[in-house]
């Protein structure tokens, strides 16, 4: 009995092996078939990444956590809808689209307290009048732009993640993330020269 129970246990690292090493895309295959370990693994790969853009969008945990929780049952129960392509890329139009619906259906309105790491260093930044302001700042601009601001620098996205994730080309994001620092520039211009003073 003692043998077949170790050699159960071969059995199961080696499945848990051999799924570590699967492509996201035959992960994916495999978690079509119900494969709760499967699952597993997605969930160890990409758990951290979506619930990042969740508390990015609401900067509440509660709240975060909450929608973290439908998204990833809605992936699940959406998993015969992935018809291939970049499993990342509609992993974040998922959480994206939650996000965005949440957003919509609640009467508060939660702030996207992010900032331009490199347009401004936090560790200078220690009035929180200021740090409001630049908040706000990043607040005000177009969705599109203050978007990829999100994903770049607050949800560690590369570009590519990126254009996946909105259905768009790598040039348009590095568009939009120059566009998005110019506005940016020009809405602290007084904040900076307030802090070099």
């Amino acid at each position: 009995m003692k043998n077949i129970s170790n050699i159960s246990n071969l059995a199961n690292i080696k499945i848990s092996i051999e799924l570590l090493e699967l492509s996201d895309e035959d992960l994916f295959e495999r978690i079509k078939t119900d494969d709760v370990n499967a699952f597993n693994v997605f969930y160890q790969r990409y758990s951290k990444k979506i619930f990042n853009y969740c508390m990015t969008v609401f900067r509440d945990s509660d709240k975060a956590k909450d929608v973290f929780q439908t998204i990833i049952s809605n992936i699940y129960e959406k998993k015969d809808n992935f018809k291939g392509g970049s499993l990342i890329a509609w992993t974040m139009i998922i959480t994206r689209n939650q996000c965005l619906m949440e957003k919509r259906n609640t009467k508060d309105k939660y702030k996207v307290e992010v900032y331009e790491n490199t347009l401004i260093d936090d560790n200078k930044v220690e009035d929180f009048y200021l740090k409001e302001q630049i908040y706000k700042s990043i607040d005000t601009l177009p969705d599109e732009y203050k978007e990829v601001i999100e994903l770049r620098y607050f949800s560690d996205f590369s570009y590519t993640e990126i254009a996946q994730a909105l259905n768009i080309t790598e040039a348009l994001v590095k568009v939009r993330l120059f566009r998005a620092k110019n506005l940016l520039t020009t809405k602290m211009e007084n904040l900076k020269g307030y802090l070099n003073g």
